[in-house]
């Protein structure tokens, strides 16, 4: 069994809904501008570039101002303080890598790093005419990792074989198309491939000496082409190896003839007539060893000698 209830609306409940409605449509109407403006404020980067932090205030070209820009991260930094008469007559410094326009009043980061990140803010204060008047713009610098492509080559147990990895780094993951190419050849066909790296396996005689590989890598979300090269090289391995054993003999050989002189020297010493006598045991036993051989020698029976006689 159902049960209506019929509840006539007033003009207060009228109202009171109408207010609802304009309250609501007032926040989303300041989330969009909130959000817009802050997109505004924010400026990124990737790392190695030059960016440019603009100071939209604009003021007349009689006036004497004084110009701070600063940075806040962990603590605040005045980055560059200027002070302006005239377009022509002005004077101030920057920290090294930040440079500023008089002009304009940009702050200008070159060769922006990851530790530039942060916020910045650009104070003006105006002297001249009085009264004195502050104005500040605030921003956000973001510095992402600069997109590297590397290309490496791996232990490979077979000799004859070139095993490479070329990988794309500092990129969110995404479809990336990964092409090989030998200089003079054409191109190469991968043995592993995945999102953001891919690897080639060249045995011999597809390869030699010499050789340029060339690993290419199309980032599809931004359309970017990168490339890397590696050129295959193995004769100056081979020459190392034979200039390490030809000096670790050196090495040994003049090891041996060092010892060789200090156990001379120091096993000899001069009798009473001043000639140099050995008295080192080993040296007499050696000594007295090639004695007995030699007597050996001389106990041993002559041959006969036939004299013929006519």
């Amino acid at each position: 069994m159902c049960v209506f209830v019929y509840r006539s609306v007033t003009h207060a409940d009228l109202i009171d809904m109408l207010l609802k409605w304009i309250t609501n449509c007032l926040l989303f109407l300041s989330s969009i501008y909130l959000t817009h403006t802050d997109a505004e404020n924010v400026f990124r980067a990737v790392e190695g570039e030059t960016v440019h932090l603009p100071c939209p205030l604009l003021l007349n070209g009689s006036e004497q101002v004084s110009v701070d820009w600063t940075k806040y991260r962990t603590n605040s930094t005045i980055i560059c303080k200027w002070s302006i008469n005239s377009i022509t007559e002005s004077h101030g410094e920057c920290i090294p890598r930040f440079k500023f326009n008089k002009t304009s009043f940009t702050l200008s980061v070159v060769n922006v790093q990851l530790s530039d990140s942060g916020n910045y803010s650009c104070k003006i204060t105006r002297f001249i005419p009085p009264p004195i008047l502050d104005s500040t713009s605030n921003m956000t610098l973001q510095v992402a990792v600069r997109p590297h492509l590397s290309l490496k080559k791996l232990n490979s147990s077979n000799e004859t074989c070139v095993h490479l990895r070329c990988s794309l780094e500092n990129l969110q993951p995404g479809q990336v198309n990964f092409t090989w190419d030998r200089e003079g050849h054409g191109s190469l066909r991968s043995v592993l491939n995945n999102s953001m790296n891919s690897e080639l396996l060249l045995c011999k005689p597809d390869w030699s000496d010499g050789d340029t590989i060339t690993c290419y890598a199309k980032y599809l979300q931004t359309q970017t082409l990168y490339s890397c090269n590696i050129t295959l090289d193995f004769r100056h391995k081979v020459a190392g190896v034979q200039l390490l054993i030809i000096s670790c003999s050196a090495a040994a050989g003049l090891i041996l003839c060092i010892i060789t002189t200090v156990v001379i020297c120091k096993c000899r010493k001069r009798d009473k007539n001043g000639s140099i006598v050995f008295s080192n045991k080993v040296y007499e036993n050696f000594s007295f060893a090639m004695a007995h051989q030699n007597t050996q020698l001389n106990d041993k029976p002559q041959p006969e000698e036939c004299v013929y006689e006519n």
